[in-house]
């Protein structure tokens, strides 16, 4: 596990990370695990403000579907997710309870729910098919 400190708008926060090569990372914060992804940053000159934070570009009208894997192992607590449901970027899926902490699983682009693979109740390791989305 990796921790960072890092500011946004002046407020500072300490973030942990399991594993900075998965997709999603999974970042703590307070205690709340966070779907994010993170790309590597744009050179920009010193004297010039950096770009605020854009969504990013919409899915192509046929993008295949994409399936979120659980970032740690645990128990699906809740699961909010059913096929035919749209989402919207960090909108929660599921809930999976890890070391008797409930972390909200969200959904790190919009789309379409195509397919849940894991009900309440059932024991999930790190990597596991989650929920299957269409991003749009």
């Amino acid at each position: 596990m990796s921790r960072y400190r890092v500011t946004v708008d002046g407020r500072v926060y300490d973030v942990e990370v399991d594993d900075p090569r998965a997709d999603p990372v999974t970042a703590r914060v307070a205690g709340a695990a966070y779907a994010v992804n993170v790309e590597p940053a744009r050179d920009t000159p010193a004297d010039t403000p950096a770009a605020a934070p854009s969504e990013p570009p919409p899915a192509a009208p046929d993008a295949p579907p994409r399936t979120l894997s659980a970032p740690m192992p645990g128990v699906v607590a809740k699961v909010t997710a059913s096929a035919g449901r749209a989402v919207a970027r960090g909108d929660g899926l599921l809930t999976i309870e890890a070391m008797k902490m409930l972390n909200v699983i969200r959904s790190p682009w919009a789309g379409e729910v195509q397919e849940t693979h894991v009900r309440e109740g059932d024991h999930v390791v790190q990597g596991q098919p989650l929920v299957t989305l269409t991003p749009r």
